[in-house]
């Protein structure tokens, strides 16, 4: 046991992967699922509710953790999210669908945050394999990304409805739970830091690669949180693809996280650099994001292509701009990273504002030229 707790960091590699399926195994559904109780193009008022609910809880973290303790909020984060997850498997009008959905989406970020918190203490602490431990549980949780959106639609045409796919992401915190109290119960809590807007703002402006690499990045979630939201609701209900198909059609496309972002981090590192890589990822992005407008035929073999030159671009970017970012960042630069910290919910709200207004303008299919669009300025 003692042994055990002195390599925390297989615990935390097995909390991590265990989050990210809990997360993703219902990520692709959950539009759906509160389609059946508003308009499709209303589903993005629920993300801007809950993204802007949670940059503002972000704002007071540390604040919360300096009272309470990182490993105390976590797991209070962890059952509060279970209980609403596993009400949602039996939710059936709006009142309690819609408000367990965005307490849900406020949760996961801040769950995130937390491991990272422990994370930080026990792997950031040794040096001697940090890559090696870190590029690992990045292939584990790419391969954990890829299968759990299969797994949620075989679960959703399994029972014919989505109480499968939230009872098994319920289900999925409570090793988490088990290992937060048997690991980290004694955890001791760095000095947090607190995030102050104005200054991160005016820190990372006043660093031109630094702003640049924030930018690109910000672009990058927005594009995920568009693949997230409205990609199912697009192929399912326009395109006509069933559940199952399109669990087959994830599967394969998200395979290019694993296949290519290791390999990605090493080449950026010793022969290419990540600046062009970034180009060429943004460049990939812009066209094959563009390119889900024109199609309209339920092919599977055509979109497993499409997502997954999506996500080949997306990985090229999301491997690059971490590793840019963290060279040009220091340790001293706190609110700089703090603030890189708050970009998923960040661009999660605005990019559901932007996804929202275009929607009200637009039919559906050219939403992603709008997103395609956002990826050329990036590249500059």
């Amino acid at each position: 046991y003692g042994k055990m707790l002195k390599h925390r960091y297989i615990p935390i590699y097995i909390a991590s992967l265990l989050l990210m399926f809990h997360t993703f195994v219902v990520a692709y559904i959950n539009s759906s699922f509160l389609e059946q109780f508003i308009k499709a193009d209303s589903v993005g008022i629920i993300y801007i509710i809950a993204s802007a609910l949670t940059v503002l809880i972000f704002l007071i973290i540390s604040r919360v953790l300096h009272k309470v303790g990182n490993f105390k909020l976590t797991l209070w984060l962890l059952i509060i999210n279970g209980l609403a997850v596993f009400t949602l498997a039996y939710a059936d009008t709006l009142r309690v669908a819609v408000p367990l959905m965005a307490l849900h989406l406020i949760m996961i970020p801040l769950i995130v945050f937390n491991l990272d918190v422990f994370m930080e203490e026990h792997i950031g602490n040794d040096e001697g394999l940090t890559g090696t431990r870190r590029g690992l549980l990045l292939a584990l949780m790419s391969a954990v990304g890829a299968t759990s959106p299969f797994i949620s639609s075989e679960l959703v045409a399994l029972g014919g409805d989505f109480s499968y796919a939230y009872l098994a992401s319920a289900l999925t915190l409570i090793p988490i739970l088990g290992i937060l109290l048997l690991y980290f119960k004694d955890f001791q809590d760095p000095l947090y830091t607190d995030l102050k807007p104005l200054e991160a703002i005016r820190g990372f402006w006043q660093k031109p690669a630094t702003r640049a690499v924030f930018m690109v990045h910000f672009v990058l979630q927005i594009f995920f949180m568009t693949m997230v939201v409205f990609t199912p609701l697009y192929l399912i209900k326009s395109v006509g693809l069933t559940w199952a198909e399109f669990g087959i059609i994830m599967l394969f496309g998200q395979a290019a996280y694993a296949i290519f972002e290791y390999p990605i981090g090493i080449a950026a590192d010793r022969y290419i650099g990540e600046k062009e890589m970034m180009a060429l990822g943004l460049m990939i992005m812009a066209v094959s994001t563009a390119w889900i407008s024109f199609v309209d035929t339920p092919d599977v073999l055509l979109w497993i292509i499409i997502m997954f030159v999506t996500r080949t671009g997306a990985s090229f970017v999301e491997v690059t701009t971490e590793v840019h970012f963290f060279k040009n960042a220091k340790s001293s630069d706190a609110q700089i990273i703090s603030f890189f910290r708050v970009t998923r919910p960040l661009a999660y709200l605005v990019g559901a504002i932007i996804s929202s207004v275009a929607l009200l303008y637009l039919p559906f299919n050219l939403l992603f030229v709008v997103i395609a669009l956002l990826m050329i300025p990036a590249m500059f």
